[in-house]
């Protein structure tokens, strides 16, 4: 493999005009959410002195992602998905005002900023559901691996300096100005998406589809089961997921994951009892994992052209689990630092190979839905995990809860490697490997996707379909 091979494909950033507004505004809104995540931590723990009430607030905010991912799956399969990803941006502008104002009073309310919280959590699941069954339209059904890559760099762009200067600002003004930043770079990310044209449905597109309707329809060869029949229902994706062997697969380790990785909710109190506190040091910890996130994106080819990418993605869950273990068991800001990096990384082999392989195995009507599925799945986790490691912080400490995630985070991997076979075999069209094709034979359903890569003419599913939750 060539050197140039590794690097980002910025092919698409090229080529459409539209691609490259969404990934330009993605950018800009990233950037001011990765302050806004440290003044919010921070201001509640101040506030309350208390890490469960910073997990009460992470667990509002994704619950209420929760909730608007799910209905936000549905409104991009039936509306103007550029008008929906608008809106829903306008009125996460109006919370962090919110947030903004409420940091400026003498003394701030807990309760304002929960429900300042809860309206950026819904805008943010309708936004990032929408977005992500827009990308494959925007783009040459060719380009949608080097797009999924893409959006995953967007989402750590924004962030590597982000929580850095945001511990900056926090110590020089306090949380007022850090969300009043945000609500201004949320307001430009808007009217830069104002620029790209009308983006209606797939379902719009073929209203006629019927079960059996070619490999475009089901590429894992489960056409007839039902599923194109009943456009309308969400319950539709649940059962097509649960029904995939690959998706299902991706479903239930997205859980583990979720559940059991990096406590970033236990980042205040770490810093305050183990490395002597400072709102620099909290933002530095914020800023590691999206150092090793932009190191993997930038580098993804190797990624996106992987032989075997289930066992890929698979390895990179379990590696996650042990450098959480690594920062927990550290002692030293560097150790801690680096742990975290790694960790990043790890979760963004993960998330590109996630995309990728959900789009071989998704239906092009189906994708708002499937991906509103997925971002339940994955910000259930997220609910139940703040939650968790909080307790387990208590019974143990903030360090040996990171520990005991960390640990069951790589075993967990283990066994689904193990008994998720469909998992570990899958694989994607296009690979350079040699044998490849082989590998992928091992996949029921594969045949049918061979032949959606051999014709370009057909779209391979949609690429994008579990984003990265900006």
């Amino acid at each position: 493999m060539r050197a140039r091979d590794l690097l980002v494909d910025v092919e698409p950033l090229r080529t459409s005009v539209d691609f490259r507004a969404i990934f330009v505004a993605r950018v800009v809104s990233l950037f001011g959410l990765g302050m806004a995540a440290v003044a919010l931590s921070a201001q509640v723990y101040a506030l309350t002195g208390a890490t469960f009430q910073v997990a009460v607030t992470s667990m509002i905010m994704s619950v209420t992602v929760l909730l608007g991912s799910l209905w936000g799956g549905l409104a991009a399969d039936r509306s103007d998905r550029r008008l929906l990803i608008i809106r829903a941006r306008s009125c996460a502008a109006l919370a962090f005002a919110g947030l903004a104002v409420n940091a400026f009073l003498p003394e701030p309310r807990l309760w304002a900023i929960f429900v300042c919280v809860a309206l950026d959590g819904l805008a943010t699941g309708v936004s990032v559901t929408a977005l992500m069954a827009v990308a494959p339209t925007l783009v040459r059904p060719d380009q949608l691996p080097a797009a999924g890559a893409l959006i995953s760099l967007t989402g750590e762009i924004g962030s590597i300096a982000a929580p850095f200067l945001g511990g900056v600002l926090l110590a020089l003004g306090g949380p007022g100005p850090v969300f009043a930043f945000t609500a201004v770079t949320t307001g430009v990310t808007t009217l830069l998406l104002r620029r790209v044209g009308p983006l209606p449905p797939i379902l719009d597109e073929a209203p006629d589809e019927t079960p059996g309707a070619g490999p475009r329809e089901n590429p894992d060869g489960t056409s007839g089961n039902g599923v194109a029949g009943d456009s309308g229902s969400l319950l539709v994706a649940f059962r097509y997921a649960a029904h995939d062997r690959v998706v299902g697969g991706l479903l239930v380790l997205g859980g583990v994951t979720a559940l059991f990785n990096l406590p970033v909710v236990l980042f205040p109190e770490i810093v305050d009892t183990r490395f002597g506190g400072g709102e620099v040091m909290l933002g530095l910890l914020y800023t590691a994992p999206a150092v090793g996130a932009v190191l993997v994106s930038a580098t993804s080819g190797w990624v996106t052209r992987a032989a075997r990418p289930g066992r890929m993605l698979l390895a990179a869950a379990c590696v996650g689990g042990l450098a959480t273990i690594g920062f927990g068991l550290s002692g030293q800001v560097a150790v801690a630092v680096v742990m975290l990096a790694v960790a990043g990384a790890a979760g963004t082999v993960h998330e590109i190979l996630e995309y990728a392989l959900v789009q071989h195995h998704t239906p092009d009507r189906l994708r708002g839905r499937v991906v509103g599925v997925l971002t339940t799945q994955g910000t259930t986790g997220d609910v139940v995990g703040d939650v968790e490691v909080a307790v387990v912080a208590r019974w143990f400490s903030p360090a040996g809860a990171a520990v005991v995630n960390g640990a069951v985070c790589a075993v967990a991997a283990v066994l689904v490697a193990v008994c998720v076979p469909g998992l570990r075999r899958a694989t994607l069209p296009g690979s350079e490997a040699p044998g490849a094709e082989v590998a992928g034979a091992e996949v029921p359903g594969a045949e049918v996707a061979g032949a959606e890569a051999a014709d370009p003419a057909v779209p391979d599913g949609e690429r994008e379909a579990a984003e990265p939750r900006p």
